[in-house]
């Protein structure tokens, strides 16, 4: 069956199109992957590795990094952007990132499936860094989607990557839609990454299923077959009792509308609480705009600060992130041997955040924020809460 080409719609959501064409047509539609039109802009500096995009086999795209051996401040952050796009749409929050002090040693974007669209089309930020780029690699207009599953291979090297170049074996996630489910997906695949993630923030994700895909999507659109509601893929990636929904030590945090109203892709009562995650600190922006929840400044304060609070009360000598790791052994990617990193005692702190992730583990409760919503959540049947 010949793929099916997605017309971009200035200011539509991808999702949106998604939507539009399995009602029309849905007899056209073909789950098979369509060929990016090529790869993505490779903005890393000379000595970052060169990695090689799995599925298609030209140059990872992707930004971050300034020279190896640079000295570090944060704990590097690694963005995974959503379906559709690629790592261009991050340069906003990195800008801001960068305003509040944070190098580019500190933060690494990669583009998962060459060059993606401009339709990441925010109401508040506007992204003309972005669209230059495109215009200047040749963009032929055209929207292609992907999925989860494939990319697994893409992010779990680019992280070894970002772990090598920087020197820290710590890491944090920031993601946004698709790219949520992405990472989570990379960690459930590969346990061994858990122990030195520091925090994960899951924008706009679709983690119990969205509206973009609605019943009988499955089979029709590729990234369907994974985060429609109630698929096996899905049930696997949040496992029994949504056990793996979370995973320590690291902490977690979700930036969602809410409302039903405001994010297209979470449209009504069955999909405002599908970005919820059992273990996190899930936090509503009530009728906020899907790339909004990822762009708009008051909001990537937020999620700064929650990632800066995280690396401080992680277990690590903060000496540790002050400079190159001289002498700190290469990454082991078959083994995941624990981090080498010193750690510090056992201080009130430390232990305050412990309790606290035993205690979301064993009650699968929120660690802060939204508890009564999550609660109300965990009481209803799954078919009742995301699907008809």
């Amino acid at each position: 069956m010949r793929p099916v080409r997605w017309a971009r719609r200035a200011g539509v959501p991808l999702g949106l199109l998604l939507a539009a064409a399995v009602v029309a047509s849905p007899a056209a539609a073909d789950p098979a992957h369509q060929r990016p039109q090529g790869p993505a802009a490779v903005r890393f500096p000379a000595d970052f590795p060169a990695l090689v995009d799995h599925e298609w086999g030209f140059p990872l795209g992707g930004w971050g990094g300034r020279q190896r051996g640079t000295a570090l401040h944060h704990v590097p952050v690694v963005f995974v952007h959503g379906n559709n796009v690629d790592a261009a749409d991050w340069y906003p929050v990195r800008d801001q990132f960068r305003a509040a002090g944070w190098t580019d040693q500190e933060m690494y974007a990669l583009s998962y499936n060459g060059l993606g669209a401009n339709n990441g089309t925010a109401l508040l930020v506007p992204n003309p860094e972005r669209d230059a780029e495109h215009q200047q690699m040749g963009w032929d207009g055209m929207t292609r989607i992907t999925n989860d599953e494939v990319n697994v291979a893409d992010l779990y090297d680019f992280i070894g990557a970002v772990q090598a170049y920087t020197g820290s074996r710590r890491f944090s996630i920031v993601s946004h839609s698709l790219g949520v489910t992405l990472a989570r997906r990379t960690l459930k695949v590969h346990p061994e990454l858990r122990a030195d993630l520091v925090a994960f923030v899951a924008i706009a994700g679709a983690n119990h299923g969205t509206s973009f895909c609605p019943p009988g999507s499955e089979g029709q659109v590729v990234s369907c077959d994974e985060i429609a509601a109630g698929t096996p893929w899905l049930a696997d990636l949040n496992g029994p009792g949504g056990s793996d929904e979370t995973y320590g030590p690291a902490r977690w945090l979700t930036v969602y509308d809410g409302t039903g109203a405001g994010d297209p892709a979470y449209a009504g009562p069955t999909y405002a609480l599908s970005p919820v995650l059992r273990g996190a600190d899930n936090r509503q922006f009530p009728f906020t705009y899907h790339n909004d929840l990822r762009l708009s400044p008051a909001i990537v304060s937020q999620y700064r600060a929650f990632l800066e609070q995280a690396e401080a009360a992680a277990t690590v000598v903060p000496s540790a992130l002050t400079g190159p790791a001289a002498g700190l052994p290469a990454v082991d990617r078959a083994t995941g041997a624990p981090s080498t990193l010193p750690a510090t005692g056992a201080g009130p702190a430390a232990l305050a955040r412990a309790s606290a992730v035993l205690l979301c583990a064993g009650a699968a409760l929120v660690c802060a924020g939204e508890a009564t919503a999550v609660a109300a959540l965990s009481r209803r049947r799954p078919a009742d809460t995301f699907g008809p």
